[in-house]
């Protein structure tokens, strides 16, 4: 092999490695990314997946994230390249009002349910319960 095709080869298989994963990050819906991210932070309960489907379409009707070119970048980023999302408030809200939005919390966060998805969260319409109370959590033997 010269060094000729050499170049050509190489060439071709570097523009290949390149295209092809940033064609998955251009066809991947903002609603994809999202469900995958809650999934993956919440990866040690058991969800039910239609119902996290079914708040991510919910969640983008009324918030900011359809709109916000920056957080639909940064969403599909932290989706694809797996980051740390400790530092991401946006993602944190996601994940904390998809919580808040299922009967996780009636269930006094038992791990081993399945957590379903009951209805975007509205605080007037059905308040959280207070997850630090004592009813949460069985009381110890005197």
């Amino acid at each position: 092999m010269n060094r000729r095709s050499f170049l050509k080869v190489t060439g071709f298989a570097g523009a290949v490695m390149v295209t092809v994963p940033s064609l998955g990050y251009v066809y991947t819906s903002n609603q994809e990314a999202a469900v995958g991210v809650i999934m993956k932070e919440l990866h040690y309960l058991k969800l039910d997946k239609n119902g996290v489907e079914q708040f991510v379409k919910d969640y983008f009707k009324s918030h900011y994230i359809k709109d916000n070119l920056r957080a639909q970048i940064n969403l599909k980023s932290i989706y694809y390249l797996r980051l740390n999302i400790k530092n991401s408030q946006m993602v944190t809200d996601l994940v904390q009002h998809y919580l808040l939005s299922t009967d996780f919390f009636l269930n006094k966060m038992d791990e081993t349910r399945l957590v379903k998805y009951l209805g975007v969260y509205t605080p007037y319409a059905r308040p959280c319960g207070n997850p630090f109370s004592a009813s949460y959590y069985p009381q110890p033997p005197m």
